[in-house]
């Protein structure tokens, strides 16, 4: 894999050891450097953990409403 070859070896060791590179490894593989993978992965991650809560918390709303019904 290029985009791997292509990293120092602290960033191999970042990635081997982070419990779940995927989402850096989305921008790594379309050409954006190391730091700027890490940045975008992170901002995906956070706004993904945001529409989870929100989903959920709608789901627990319509949980107590269907018990009323």
């Amino acid at each position: 894999m290029k985009w791997f070859n292509d990293l120092s070896d602290d960033e191999k060791k970042y990635i081997e050891n982070h419990p779940d590179p995927s989402h850096m490894i989305k921008y790594l593989k379309q050409g954006l450097n190391f730091h700027k993978s890490v940045l975008r992965g992170y901002e995906d991650y956070v706004s993904e953990d945001i529409e989870i809560n929100k989903n959920e918390e709608k789901a627990k709303k319509n949980k107590k409403t269907n018990k009323r019904i």
